[in-house]
């Protein structure tokens, strides 16, 4: 046997797994150079053909409620009246601040200056309340009649710093709501049915005395 050649033999295989030991060692550690990603989904190399893998989602959760209907345009959600925009009603109350030494006198002269424009008269005699910013809103109601249109005047003193009022038909739906002095700003509300309204007067900030009156055409 000659040694020579089993000792050759055996220093190239010691060679070779050094080398195959030192490639499998540098491309664990990411040698062997950086590579750019390649675009586009990642085959999966278990799947036949190297077809794209896709992210599972789980399905939206079973038994919830389903949306409420958004309103029409111009209501606030009521199904019992609906808002008549009009230009001319906006600046009539909207130059005006909902706060006054008189809120009282100040209401009716809102609803004096608007009712050229309005076509419209006072619908009983003028709310009064006095309230706080942390106390509940003070409510009242009215009847309204089928085919007609109503607006709000109200105001507080000059301690009332926020005011806030809103209309609610029987059921509860919002039919207008404003920071004042009209409600609602832009024009008024017209009933398609005969309804009890509410009429929610709050105070935001400050405490003092506030005033408000019904006005219809």
């Amino acid at each position: 046997m000659d040694h020579s050649r089993v000792g050759s033999s055996s220093r190239i295989g010691a060679s070779a797994l050094v080398s195959v030991v030192a490639t499998a060692v540098t491309l664990a550690c990411g040698g062997g150079g950086a590579k750019t990603p390649a675009s586009g989904p990642v085959a999966d190399a278990g799947i036949e053909g190297g077809a794209a893998v896709e992210l599972a989602t789980s399905p939206p959760p079973t038994g919830l409620p389903p949306m409420a209907a958004m309103p029409p345009p111009g209501v606030a959600g009521s199904k019992k009246a609906k808002l008549r925009s009009d230009a001319a009603l906006a600046s009539c109350g909207g130059a005006s601040k909902a706060r006054a030494k008189d809120p009282a006198e100040l209401v009716k002269k809102l609803g004096e200056a608007c009712a050229a424009t309005s076509k419209m008269k006072p619908v009983g005699a003028v709310l009064r309340g006095q309230q706080a910013d942390r106390e509940p809103h003070q409510a009242s109601t009215f009847r309204a009649e089928a085919n007609r249109c109503y607006r709000v005047y109200f105001a507080g003193d000059e301690a009332v710093t926020d005011i806030v009022a809103v209309l609610r038909d029987s059921a509860g739906d919002v039919v207008a709501e404003s920071p004042g002095p009209a409600a609602p700003e832009g024009g008024a509300v017209c009933f398609t049915i005969a309804d009890e309204v509410s009429l929610l007067v709050a105070v935001g900030g400050g405490k003092g005395a506030w005033a408000a009156q019904v006005w219809s055409d």
